[in-house]
């Protein structure tokens, strides 16, 4: 998915060793949570057989180097006590060195979509990039990059949330469709009803765009006043029939029809 590629002055793939004291560690890495258990498990492999993968370093003109790639290989070094780590040198620009870090993450290192976002945000920052040049440097779609970023309107509690709960990258970016005073109930819904992606995308959905309840309109035509009209008849003659001497009339206008019932207070049995 992310991948790139950049012109040098001298490529070369020769490793040479290097003290673990002279490398000073990438300011764009985008990790910022280390397991440790993974950590300690990778640090007595390394000191059970070494060091497997050269780290990638770029030489800076002070003399020392700066990581590019293996953050966690020389933090596992180090705890592993070795005095030299093995490095492949590249001659990279600051921007350069930039990118590659983010990408060697995402394309190596297991980073939650959250990190991934604030990995690419911080390029733009750093490198003060659009959207999409970001996604030119990342390959990428600029349209990806926008969704990337727009998970970053969670804040750290609902992050934790999310992760902690298994909710997927797709989970979160239809919870980030809804104005943000609704989303904290929207997570806690999603969790405690287990909603796959899809069911999850309808819940979004009916949030969005409630279904109206239409009322159902009551449509009188030439036939319903007939009915009625009869009606009228019945009634009055039922009353004429108990000896009551009712009668009706009927007027109309442009816009209604009138009935008046006349009913005397007095009736004969």
């Amino acid at each position: 998915m992310f991948s790139t590629s950049f012109k040098t002055k001298a490529p070369s793939t020769e490793v040479i060793q290097v003290s673990i004291h002279d490398i000073d560690p990438c300011p764009y890495q985008p990790r910022k949570l280390m397991n440790k258990q993974a950590l300690n498990d990778l640090s007595d492999n390394i000191k059970e057989n070494g060091i497997l993968q050269p780290l990638t370093a770029t030489k800076l003109e002070n003399g020392r180097y700066q990581l590019i790639a293996g953050h966690r290989r020389l933090l596992a070094a180090t705890k592993a006590e070795l005095k030299t780590v093995p490095v492949i040198v590249l001659d990279k620009s600051e921007e350069d060195v930039a990118v590659l870090a983010v990408i060697e993450n995402l394309q190596r290192e297991d980073l939650n979509f959250f990190e991934q976002a604030m990995a690419i945000q911080s390029l733009m920052t750093n490198l003060n990039l659009t959207q999409t040049e970001i996604g030119k440097k990342l390959s990428i779609s600029q349209p990806a990059v926008a969704n990337k970023l727009k998970l970053l309107q969670f804040n750290k509690e609902q992050q934790m949330k999310i992760l902690a709960f298994n909710l997927t990258e797709r989970h979160a970016r239809a919870i980030s469709r809804l104005p943000v005073e609704k989303q904290n109930k929207a997570i806690d819904y999603i969790i405690a009803n287990n909603l796959n992606v899809s069911a999850t995308d309808k819940y979004i959905n009916n949030i969005l765009a409630p279904k109206k309840i239409h009322k159902q309109k009551t449509i009188i035509n030439i036939r319903d006043i007939r009915l009625f009209t009869n009606t009228v008849k019945k009634a009055v003659n039922v009353m004429k029939s108990a000896g009551v001497n009712a009668d009706y009339t009927q007027n109309e206008d442009d816009k209604s029809f009138y009935y008046q019932i006349i009913i005397p207070k007095q009736y004969s049995r």
